[in-house]
């Protein structure tokens, strides 16, 4: 075993990949194993925490990008307005969304013997379960030669309206509190000879620093009452200047990028227990 190769494919997995070729194409092989890989992973007691939702159809993929606003470019902390991006990891060449769940089997009891609630714990579990199949499918992937980009951006943006859970069909489902889409990975083929920090979605939210709440007011909403936030969309490549519905000029970028930690040193201790 080679552990320079296995520490190189973990160094890859850390970086998400944020442009894409779409001149390629997944192998229906890769994306049954992948698949198998996400459904076959360990979880607590061997239960069904979670289920797996995925699509290689660009059209379907596209559509559900529109509504994954939730990479900050600015905010009041940094001096700058707040605005927004869309979350590109998304827009990849394959798309495996998990969504947590209670599982029918019910292994945990309370110390008197009683069955545990479904919630507390029981979502600590199903977080847990997809993470280990997240890290896993990220291996996976990255050994068949694949590049990927985790995210957590799904049903943001303005007036949208459990937009992803509605396609997905779990509307009613996460309404009553039985299932969460918390996470998904972009899977694919990586541009090359282009940073991978860099994103071919030009546009821009401005008047908010993350995805959530926000609204166009096309609807009448009261913003103070439901705490919306207005927002504009500009094409960041129309102009050098942007005023938002709050009156804050924007000097926009000249393309999108991300700013990354994964060159930086985290501050992660290993302490030995003795």
């Amino acid at each position: 075993m080679s552990f320079e190769k296995e520490k190189k494919i973990i160094k890859q997995i850390q970086k998400a990949q944020r442009n894409w070729d779409y001149s390629k194409t997944i192998p229906k092989e890769h994306i049954d194993y992948l698949l198998w890989v996400a459904k076959n992973a360990p979880s607590k007691q061997h239960e069904a925490y979670y289920d797996v939702y995925w699509t290689v159809d660009r059209e379907v993929i596209k559509d559900l990008y529109k509504w994954t606003w939730g990479r900050t470019y600015g905010c009041n902390a940094n001096g700058k307005p707040p605005s927004v991006f869309r979350n590109s990891q998304v827009n990849a060449n394959m798309y495996m969304a998990f969504v947590c769940k209670f599982p029918s089997t019910k292994f945990n009891s309370l110390n008197d013997g009683t069955k545990a609630p479904n919630f507390g714990p029981r979502w600590e579990n199903s977080i847990v379960s997809v993470g280990i199949a997240m890290g896993l499918v990220l291996k996976s992937a990255a050994e068949l030669g694949y590049y990927t980009g985790c995210n957590k951006s799904h049903s943001t943006g303005p007036d949208c309206d459990y937009y992803w859970e509605r396609r997905l069909g779990i509307y009613d489902d996460v309404k009553n509190k039985t299932k969460k889409l918390f996470y998904g990975i972009g899977i694919g083929f990586a541009q090359k000879n282009r940073p991978r920090w860099e994103s071919d979605d030009y546009e821009l939210a401005i008047g908010s620093s993350n995805g959530h709440n926000l609204t166009f007011n096309k609807e009448g909403r009261d913003i103070k009452e439901e705490k919306y936030r207005k927002v504009k969309i500009v094409d960041i490549r129309s102009a050098d200047e942007a005023t938002d519905p709050y009156g804050n000029v924007h000097k926009l970028p000249d393309k999108s990028m991300t700013w990354t930690n994964s060159d930086k040193e985290r501050n992660i201790k290993i302490t030995e227990i003795k």
